[in-house]
């Protein structure tokens, strides 16, 4: 980490030890969901989610968890694609909080009572900070040996593009050959960016050549493809596991303005 985080991190451990009887109440934390383009109302993040952010960053089970379900991807591909031609499938992979971690943007909210918005993020990300979540570098070079091609599908704004490649770069993700499938103003949705993949038409194509998308990994639903967008493989909870791979995200997501859900029984 670098210098300034030992102080914010002191500080948010300060923040914490405060006596709950002294604090004001505050309201929610904020979502940080990048499928929304109005940041939440909520003046400053609750004690909770600091400690989600906290058990990003310091528990060595969430560690295992996230390296977890990058080798279960990684065993699965390599089994998918043994007949397959090199170069003629790929992996869609969502950025944040599934290849880098920003537990420091948001740390760093946590530590002056700060709202997350787009111009906080994008400034975030133009520091070019964000290291790699644990797994992801090994994952991404074993989908290049096997033959495949790396689709970055994100909701990232695009004017962050060259920055986000030089932090990708940086955390050893990058490759010249991957395609980085940012939103635009205005722009299509992740999963009309998929279908470019597919079709080999669009900036999220290669070169004009079709693409079989043979996996998914993300940190949000939005991540994965829905049945209506006929991806084999896809679009019911049986593809979680085999072709679409969760990553845990305590910090933020539409759950955090849910109600409570009731669990039913699967039958």
């Amino acid at each position: 980490m670098h210098s300034k985080s030992g102080l914010i991190s002191s500080f948010l451990i300060a923040l914490l030890a405060v006596s709950a009887n002294a604090q004001q109440a505050v309201a929610p934390g904020p979502t940080l969901t990048r499928q929304q383009t109005v940041a939440p109302a909520s003046p400053a993040p609750s004690p909770a989610n600091n400690l989600a952010i906290k058990y990003m960053r310091d528990s060595e089970e969430y560690a295992t968890l996230v390296r977890q379900v990058y080798r279960g991807a990684g065993s699965v591909i390599t089994d998918k694609t043994r007949s397959l031609a090199k170069g003629s499938w790929a992996v869609s992979l969502d950025i944040d909080e599934t290849a880098l971690d920003n537990s420091a943007y948001q740390l760093e909210l946590a530590a002056y009572g700060q709202e997350h918005s787009t111009p906080a993020f994008n400034a975030w990300v133009a520091r070019r900070e964000s290291r790699a979540i644990p797994g992801a570098a090994e994952f991404v070079n074993l989908i290049r040996q096997l033959g495949g091609n790396i689709a970055w599908i994100s909701d990232r704004d695009s004017s962050t593009a060259e920055a986000t490649r030089q932090n990708l770069a940086a955390a050893g993700l990058w490759s010249d050959d991957d395609r980085l499938c940012l939103r635009e103003t205005g722009g299509k949705p992740k999963s009309a960016r998929r279908q470019e993949v597919v079709s080999g038409r669009g900036k999220c194509s290669w070169s004009g050549s079709k693409h079989r998308l043979i996996a998914f990994v993300g940190d949000q639903l939005g991540d994965f493809p829905s049945s209506e967008e006929q991806i084999p493989e896809t679009g019911s909870d049986s593809a979680f596991g085999s072709t679409c791979f969760l990553l845990p995200n305590p910090t933020y997501g539409r759950w955090t303005n849910a109600v409570t859900r009731i669990f039913e029984q699967e039958h």
